[in-house]
């Protein structure tokens, strides 16, 4: 797998400002794919007569955003906290200790220009008729707002949301009308 020179110039930047150019070279390589995320840390694995080595994924469409490079540079930062854990078999997610390294050298927690896949399905609560979208299909949820006001609470089968429609968004340039967060509660085991 080979890198891309434009990222490796980034990681041996960074690798000698902030981890004493203690991390490895590894792979560093551009992912058409990543939609929500700007990257991500795949660990690497030991085999039987060859060790593959941790890969670093930048998402592409970072670079055609408006300041690309900071934040091309700020996710590989974010990404080599990750590899830096992991190189010292501590846990590489995001630990106290992931967080402590990130302030230190001013990495970002969340990527800031993530793409958001818009919303695919509509349920319905049968009790209140309020919609709520998503972009998977549910299973046994409830309406929050009607558990609180009919059953302290609780998740009731009364206000279980239902499979309304799918959403067309193709119609809509892909634009989602819904910007509120899902307010539904999951089932207890057993129901």
């Amino acid at each position: 797998m080979d890198s891309d020179p434009v990222l490796d110039r980034y990681f041996f930047e960074l690798n000698a400002a902030h981890f004493d150019a203690f991390l490895e070279k590894t792979p560093l390589v551009w992912n058409d794919r990543l939609r929500t995320s700007a990257g991500r840390f795949i660990p690497g694995r030991r085999r039987f007569f060859k060790d593959d080595p941790p890969v670093i994924e930048i998402a592409s469409y970072l670079q055609k955003i408006e300041d690309s490079s900071k934040h091309i540079r700020d996710t590989i930062a974010h990404e080599m906290i990750h590899y830096w854990l992991w190189a010292r078999r501590r846990p590489y997610g995001h630990t106290p200790e992931f967080l402590a390294k990130m302030r230190e050298i001013g990495a970002s927690r969340y990527n800031t220009v993530g793409k958001r896949r818009p919303f695919k399905y509509i349920y319905k609560c049968p009790h209140c008729h309020r919609e709520f979208p998503s972009r998977k299909k549910l299973n046994k949820l409830a309406c929050l707002p009607c558990c609180k006001a009919h059953s302290r609470g609780r998740y009731d089968p009364r206000f279980r949301i239902i499979f309304d429609r799918e959403i067309n968004n193709a119609a809509s340039g892909g634009a989602s009308v819904f910007s509120a967060p899902v307010q539904a509660h999951s089932a207890p085991p057993g129901f």
